[in-house]
């Protein structure tokens, strides 16, 4: 693992080492999902068939947030004065409703199965195999999660981080199902299809937060009021700025764009406010690792 760029690592090698785990976020959740597909049609567990949905979903997550670092890479040009993130938000809001569409289907096949255990008629236990798969699984997604999140935390990716809570989330979901498939073969039969069921309607939910915070991001919705006061506060601590008297800053991909006015003092020249400028930016830079680009305006401070 490399250090931080305060080591003497060049940035480029952490990037490196960043897309190294974006590629094996994706291959490893691209070989669960498909594990666990053919196991659950195999084993006849709907539960297991559930939990390869979520893994299909980090997946596509995955291949996102890796495509978004390659494409935040990319130099801003004249016709993309702010970069090429939003494409991120336009793949993941497509992603999430396939995602919701096939889940929707396996949401109706479960509650069918559940209506027919309540009824009497027979259901047919999942085989066995299907409670191995849900254990490999909990195993893969806790290992996977604690990579991405040691990746996440010395890269100070907030991707990578939500990478990691997503296979977190799933080693937990998988850890149910491995418990659902157990009781059914113990006989109470209900339980391997109303998992699925929970699992789809928690999957439907997740997809639609995905989708409104795609679309609050293409909309430019304002940044989280804490991430704009620690903008502001980094910006105060740099030697000359009086006052920042105004404020914004939007997320394209995973950057953060700001848009600012500072005052200095009255008395000082304009190159002092372009250095006091640049100072601010390279402050930013260092201390915030997901600072896409910054405008500053400078205006004269009179007391």
């Amino acid at each position: 693992m490399h250090k931080l760029p305060q080591d003497h690592i060049t940035y480029l090698q952490c990037r490196s080492c960043e897309k190294r785990a974006g590629w094996i976020a994706v291959v490893s959740n691209l070989a669960l999902a498909i594990f666990k597909l053919i196991v659950g049609i195999l084993s006849g567990s709907k539960a297991v068939i559930g939990d390869a949905l979520y893994s299909f979903k980090d997946f596509f997550t995955a291949l996102v947030v890796l495509a978004g670092i390659r494409i935040s890479g990319k130099p801003a040009d004249e016709n993309h004065p702010y970069g090429h993130g939003k494409i991120e938000f336009v793949a993941i809001f497509l992603i999430s409703l396939l995602i919701i569409i096939g889940t929707f289907f396996l949401f109706i096949h479960s509650v069918k199965d559940v209506w027919m255990v309540f009824r009497g008629e027979a259901n047919p236990h999942p085989k066995f195999i299907a409670f191995w798969a849900a254990v490999i699984s909990v195993i893969a997604n806790y290992k996977l999660s604690g990579y991405l999140h040691c990746v996440g935390e010395r890269m100070k990716s907030p991707a990578m981080l939500a990478n990691a809570k997503h296979n977190h989330a799933d080693a937990i979901s998988s850890g149910f199902v491995a418990g659902a498939v157990l009781l059914t073969t113990l006989g109470w039969t209900i339980v391997d299809p109303l998992v699925a069921v929970i699992e789809t309607v928690d999957l439907i939910f997740l997809c639609v937060f995905m989708m409104k915070d795609a679309v609050r991001s293409l909309l430019d919705s304002s940044l989280d009021s804490g991430v704009i006061s620690q903008i502001e506060s980094t910006a105060c601590i740099v030697p000359g700025v009086r006052k920042v008297t105004s404020l914004n800053a939007r997320k394209i991909g995973q950057s953060i764009w700001v848009d600012m006015v500072i005052k200095i003092d009255h008395r000082q020249t304009l190159e002092d406010g372009h250095r006091i400028s640049r100072q601010i930016e390279e402050t930013l830079l260092k201390r915030m690792c997901n600072i896409g680009g910054v405008h500053i305006a400078v205006e004269p401070y009179i007391p």
